[in-house]
């Protein structure tokens, strides 16, 4: 299974950690990425097409009478009714990865979801880590975007590694937040391949969550099997090549229903799913911070995060978010604004970093990051 990326030619000049780069991308008239003839289409076949109406989803208490909402109404040149091929789900079905586990499924009819329901895999881990770049001042978003390069990573059954969008809102004990982007998840997928990877809470993250379609919330509206979450990123970026593979991703609220929406490929603006209003408390609003970066989790070694290599290493060899953008209350997508943002970084800086770029390598590249490290023993 593959998604569509966006695969950009470099030739850069990194000295003192400055990077001084002019890019040749394959870019339209428009000024847009165009796919690459070499991006692989590959189909992971670990899954069923179910009834959109049966997915697990609608299980939640809060969402049973939740109506589906198949577009958000800020999509543009939507094909409200299409016929389906082979690469997609037959009308009316949505790819649902099959080894969602059973018991992970909420039943009960109570108004309240029980915080036992929701226990993330994280709780048995013992180091986790998030290194990112953070908004700082005071406004609501209604999202962020980035496009975000992929990277293999070889993981065991007790680490995953991350790389995500993130939008948040509420104090810690009751935080809400969406995470989206690329990772690689043995603790639910039993491989370490690359793949499109979300994570949420509403109870705050060191209480509960949940991880892709593992329990009930993220209502999918695509039909398409390539492009579902838990699907297979494919191909990925070697290490050390010129050239970045990146999926476009990007997390908005819907004015109208006030749904959280992941929008995958910026040109083909893939409406992936949602997280519905009803399951938040604070970000039913808006949120008040949106953040770019990585997140690790281990029972003993920290793994991995992006490529695996440090920002100091370079360009060529770190993991990179470029065109880094909040969406305002207008629907606008603005560049962030270097005086107001702050770095978080909960690792030792041998294990994990991160280092911000106004302009990396011009316009391509503007509000930048260059983020990962080999992960080892981190907590400070």
């Amino acid at each position: 299974m593959a998604l569509f990326y966006f695969l950009v030619f470099i030739s850069l000049c990194i000295a003192c950690c400055k990077v001084d780069a002019r890019s040749k991308a394959l870019l339209n008239e428009q000024n847009h990425f165009t796919a690459s003839d070499n991006t692989m289409l590959q189909v992971d076949n670990d899954f069923e097409c179910v009834d959109i109406y049966k997915q697990p989803a609608l299980q939640h208490p809060l969402l049973k009478n939740h109506k589906i909402q198949l577009y958000p109404t800020f999509a543009k040149n939507v094909v409200r009714s299409r016929p389906s091929y082979d690469g997609e789900c037959p009308t009316g079905k949505v790819p649902i990865y099959k080894r969602t586990k059973r018991h992970q499924i909420v039943t009960n009819s109570s108004s309240k979801l029980p915080i036992e329901d929701l226990r993330h895999y994280a709780n048995r881990f013992n180091e986790a880590h998030t290194v990112t770049l953070d908004t700082s001042q005071n406004q609501i978003f209604y999202g962020g975007s980035a496009l975000i390069s992929a990277y293999n990573l070889s993981l065991n059954l007790n680490q995953y590694s991350t790389s995500s969008v993130i939008v948040e809102s509420g104090p810690r004990a009751e935080l809400n937040s969406i995470h989206a982007g690329v990772g690689v998840r043995p603790d639910i997928y039993h491989d370490s391949q690359l793949r499109l990877t979300s994570y949420w809470t509403a109870f705050g993250s060191a209480h509960s969550g949940c991880s892709d379609t593992q329990c009930p919330g993220f209502v999918q509206v695509t039909q398409d099997k390539h492009n579902f979450l838990g699907s297979v990123v494919s191909p990925a970026t070697p290490i050390g090549a010129s050239d970045k593979l990146f999926l476009a991703t990007k997390i908005q609220r819907d004015r109208s229903t006030g749904n959280w929406w992941l929008i995958i490929d910026e040109k083909k603006e893939i409406h992936v799913g949602y997280w519905p209003k009803e399951i938040f408390t604070h970000l039913s609003n808006g949120a008040s911070k949106v953040r770019f970066g990585g997140e690790t989790a281990a029972i003993t070694v920290s793994p991995p995060m992006g490529s695996g290599r440090l920002p100091q290493d370079g360009f060529q060899y770190s993991a990179l978010m470029g065109l880094l953008q909040h969406i305002d209350t207008n629907y606008n997508q603005i560049d962030l604004y270097p005086a107001l943002l702050k770095v978080y970084n909960d690792a030792k800086k041998e294990c994990y970093d991160l280092k911000f770029y106004e302009a990396l390598g011009g316009k391509l590249y503007r509000r930048a990051i260059l983020y990962g490290g080999p992960g080892g023993q981190c907590n400070l």
